[in-house]
This record gives structure tokens, sequence and C-alpha cells, in this order.
């Protein structure tokens, strides 16, 4: 094996190190004699322990200039003399997941090819724009993603190497860092007569793909096909429009399903990550965190699920919605205890006899006290939370009836999506537990956000005015994951769902009494039940579990039905509302009004006279 040499640059805001860095580091000791880690800002004292088992030649620096201010800084810690002693050096960085396959068969490949440097994938040649309001622009050429290059001796005993570094002026922005460093390394030594080449070049293949980063748009190919052993960690965290703006959206979540299923990395390392450090609302949407499940048959793969230990917990007050209730609740008592919390010792007998008269086994009925507070959630968090240390997994419930909103079908949809969602039969009950057991970091699953009637609204402002009560009541529970006013929260619309009592911990544990809840009358939005809400998702997603909405495949076509609708007559009321303010401020230009409006006339009168014929 050749006498290689590896620098690491390294950054964490928090200074934590997590398991897929210290198993890339393993890995890359397996091709390497040496490791240099380099850390821009500052390392913990558990994550510097992690990397001192794997390393002792570490660098904490300032975290300024980026990953080539790095590579700069392991070049000055190891000496350009001694620099000049390896075989080969490697320059990469953390903002990749790997290796999914092992970097022995990359190394062998690449070294039987006569390179100065190398690379594991490029970018092709693409149009930048900058400035202000971008009104620059710039053609960047074809150059190797900057994450991982692999340098010969010949090229490092070249005194144009360390002129490169030497002349780089501080990087201050991500522009500078693209413009200066990744996309001039590549060009800057190939002008110099230095052969380069990257592992994958999917252009070979998809020759009219210019402009592409085959790693980000098309990971899927470059797992399965291609063999890449990397997935880039910004796959998994930044907002769905830069996915969908180039793909149809799917290709972080076919790449995922593929290394899940068909080779040997461990995924849970790409969970911890991005679980503790993504934006929950973009790490759901780049993994189509949506799951379907048949309501009238079992899945051919589901999991046993007759030893689960689960229960639904229920919060009746309405008699006219007891059949209502029951008759959902019904599909799941099978697998589950069952616990109802009401109001009266009426309610808990009306209760009863509904079970009784569907046959079922009585449920453990608890009549709340009259002074208690909160509604569902105060029966959830205060007169049923004992009972949670027991179950695997919980499904929560309550009569949602709505009286507010007029006419009362409003409601009634909401009660029967939230309802229909969570508990539509026996077989559909059985797919959830299953799904549950398949997936270890599952949090919680629950509907998607409501689109009828007044509520169409909230599909683009989840928050509505309960953010800064969300913000206080996270603090108050030291919920610390990623939370913004202006990012979507994961939520239960509704405050039914299905969860793992572990995944809410910090909420469960924190001993909610009556008292934290306002008295009545409640207000219809910015009390601390629908900051209770809206927080759930964050406070999985601090447990290391991620949340997912859930529906019926027959509820699906609804949904699909109902949300092309919305967004056809948004995209028509936008065109509409366009070309109203465009003719109105043409109306103050007489002359130049009638002269339009008068060539606009022309395609209609022949589109008339054609229609005619």
């Amino acid at each position: 094996m050749k006498n290689r040499v590896c620098i690491y640059v390294f950054y964490d805001k928090n200074g934590i190190v997590d398991k897929y860095v210290t198993y890339m580091l393993q890995s890359l000791l397996s091709v390497c004699q040496r490791l240099v880690f380099v850390c821009n800002g500052e390392l913990n004292v558990e994550g510097r322990a992690a990397v001192n088992e794997l390393t002792s030649d570490i660098v904490v620096r300032e975290n300024k200039g980026f990953d080539a201010w790095g590579f700069k800084a392991g070049f000055e810690y190891i000496g350009w003399d001694k620099l000049g002693e390896y075989d080969e050096l490697i320059l990469m960085n953390d903002s990749v997941f790997g290796p999914i396959y092992p970097f022995e068969q990359i190394f062998e490949e690449m070294g039987s090819k006569n390179l100065d440097f190398w690379g594991i994938s490029k970018h092709g040649r693409f149009l930048k724009t900058y400035g202000r309001k971008h009104k620059k622009e710039k053609v960047l050429p074809e150059h190797i993603q900057s994450y991982f290059i692999c340098v010969s001796n010949k090229m490092l005993i070249n005194p144009e190497f360390k002129k490169f570094w030497d002349k780089m002026r501080m990087l201050k922005t991500w522009n500078d860092a693209v413009s200066l460093f990744e996309t001039r390394f590549t060009s800057h030594f190939a002008e110099l007569g230095m052969a380069w080449d990257v592992y994958i070049d999917p252009e070979k293949d998809y020759s009219n793909f210019t402009g592409v980063s085959f790693l980000s748009l098309m990971s899927y190919e470059m797992v399965k096909d291609y063999k890449c052993p990397v997935i880039k960690r910004k796959n998994f965290s930044i907002e769905y429009e830069n996915f969908l703006a180039f793909t149809v959206g799917n290709k972080t979540r076919q790449a995922f399903d593929y290394i899940r299923d068909n080779t040997d990395y461990d995924i849970d390392l790409i969970w911890e990550h991005v679980l503790r450090t993504a934006p929950l609302r973009f790490l759901n949407d780049c993994l189509n965190l949506t799951y379907l499940l048949p309501e009238k048959y079992v899945l051919d793969d589901a999991s046993d699920v007759n030893n689960v230990k689960a229960a639904v917990f229920a919060h009746i007050t309405y008699e006219d919605l007891i059949e209502f209730c029951v008759d959902y609740i019904k599909s799941a008592v099978d697998f589950a205890d069952v616990y109802i919390t009401t109001t009266s010792e009426d309610m808990k007998r009306h209760i009863i006899d509904r079970f009784g008269l569907l046959n079922l086994k009585e449920p453990t009925v608890i009549i709340m006290p009259e002074n208690s507070r909160g509604r569902d959630v105060g029966a959830l968090w205060v007169a049923l939370n004992p009972y949670m240390d027991k179950y695997d997994y919980v499904c929560y419930i309550h009569n949602k009836k709505s009286p507010q909103i007029s006419p009362l079908t409003i409601g009634r949809g909401f009660a029967e999506r939230c309802f229909i969602n969570t508990l539509a039969s026996r077989e559909y009950v059985q797919n959830v537990l299953s799904l549950f057991e398949q997936n270890p970091r599952l949090g919680m699953l629950f509907p998607p956000p409501i689109a009828h009637g007044p509520y169409k609204g909230l599909i683009s402002t989840l928050w509505t005015s309960n953010y800064h009560v969300a913000l206080e009541l996270a603090e108050r529970l030291g919920i610390n994951v990623f939370i913004d006013d202006s990012i979507d929260p994961v939520f239960p619309a509704g405050g039914m769902f299905w969860f793992r009592p572990k995944a809410l911990k910090k909420v469960k544990d924190h001993g909610f009494t009556y008292e934290d809840f306002p008295p009545e009358p409640l207000g219809e939005d910015g009390t601390i039940s629908h900051a209770f809400e809206r927080i759930y998702g964050f406070a999985a997603q601090s447990e290391g579990y991620y949340s997912a909405w859930i529906m019926t495949n027959t509820f699906a076509t609804t949904e699909v039905t109902t949300l092309s609708y919305l967004l056809a007559k948004k995209q028509t009321k936008i065109w509409g509302a366009t070309r109203q303010i465009l003719f109105n401020r043409l109306r103050k230009h007489q002359r130049l009004y009638v002269f339009l409006r008068f060539f606009y006339r022309i395609p209609k009168k022949i589109k008339k006279f054609i229609l005619r014929v």
C-alpha cells in the first residue's frame, strides 16, 4: 500500500463529533498511514476523545477560511518538507456520509491510472450568477468536487502546488470558497499540464446533462449504478425547492432506501447526525417522509405485532360522539389496551355501555376532576401520563367537534381526517404497528396538515400565531434542536397521533399539572395547547426520532386531488392578479394600452374563426 496522508477538515457549531465522522476516519485509516484531523471552530471533550482514539494528530483552529484554509492549517502542521515524503495526499471534509463501498477498491482502480490528482466525483461546467441581485454572471468550468481530492507525490513536490495555497486569499463567503478554491483548483493545475480524472463520471452516459451536480441531483443513480461511496449531507437538510427545481424530488429517498436495503453501511449513522442538525421540515421533505398504508389488508412484509405493547388513549366528552369514537377505537382492541378520560359518571357509563354493545373488552375509564384544565392536551399529559411507560406505542385521539366553526361539517371533516388516518381498520392498525417495528428511529405518525374549509390557508402558515409560545415551551422542556419561524413545523394538526412514549420523553417526564394550562374559555389559537401540537415533532427530534405523515391508501386519493386543486387554483389566482396589475398600470398610459389591446384582439378573433370552421 502506498504511503498516504489524509487531512480531514471538520466543523460542527457545537463541537460534537457524530459517529458517521469516526466511521469515515476508521475507513480512511484502511488506506492511509497518517490522519490529520483539522477542526474549524470548537471540539468538545467527548469529540476530542473519540477522534483521539483514531489519531493523535488533531488541530483545532478558528473557524475561518472554510475547508481550504483548514487544509492549509494541515499543511503547516505536517510541514511542507515532510509532505513531500508521502506518495499521496488526501484532502477530505465532513460534508459526506460514507464510505458506502470500501475505499480500497477505489484506490486500486484510480492507482492504475497515470494521474497527478483525482477525485470521486465532479461538477459539470455551469453558469453562476452572483453579486447584488444576481447582476453578474460567470461561467465556471467542470471541476472535481472538493469534499475529496487525492494528490500524487509528483504534484506535491511541484513548487506550483505550494504556490497555489500561499497565494490563496482568505475565503470570507461560500461564493469565495467555490470560485477561488473548488472550481479553480482543477482548472488551475490542468492548465499547468497535470493530468486529472474522477472515479465516477456519469457524463459519459448522460452527455446532455450539462452543469449538473450528479452527486446532489442524481444521488440514487450515483449510489446504485456507479457505486459512489458517499452521499452528501446536505441532501437531507436543504430546502426541498433545491431539488424540486431540477428533479421530481425523490432521489434522496431512493438513495437512502437503496443504501439501507443493499449495502453494509449503517443508516443509523445518517439518522444520528441529521436528526441532531437538520431543520425538521427540510429533513421530512428531502426524505419524502409520508407513508401510505392499506386499510383492507395487511402488508406482506408486515412484522409480527402480537407481542407489541400498545395502547389507545382517548379523551371523550361529547355524548353524541361516543359512538363515532368507539367505532374507530374498536380497530385497535385486538392489539392495544384502551384508556379513556371523560368528565362525569354518566359519560363513563355511556362509554362502557357502547363497548358492551360491540362485545369489546371494557376500557379503563378515568373521570377527570371538575377543576381540570387543558382539555384534550391536559387529559393526555396529566391524567393519562402515568400509564404511558408500560407501552411501546400509543395512539392518542379525542372527540373533535369544532363547534365554533359553521357549518359543523367542517369540524366533522377535520375529525374524520384524523380518525381515518390513525384508526381506519384492524388491518391498518396492524400495518401501523409493523411500520414502527421496522423503523426504530420512527417516533411519531400523524396525518398531514388539514386543507379544507377555513383551514386550507394553514398549508402555507403552519405556525399561525403559535411560534413564540411554542419556542417558550421548547425552552421550558429543554428541547435543543433547530426551530425557526421561517420554516414550518412538522406537527399533528388536530392533536391526534401515534407515538413512542420514548420519543416524547421530555414532554412525558416534565410533570405537567392542570395548573400549567389556562382556564376556560380558551382562545381559538395561540394558546399553550396549540403550542403543544407544534412542539411534538421537535421533542421527538431532540430524542433522536423522526416524525412522518401517514394516510390510508384510499384517503390519499382525496388528499392528492385536494392539493392538486389548491395548487392549480393558487397559480390561476397569481396569474389573474398579475394580469390585473399589468392592465391597471397600462391604463395610465392610454396610447400604449390601446395599441397593445388592438394587437391582443387579433389572435382572439383568429381563434374564434378557427373554432367556427
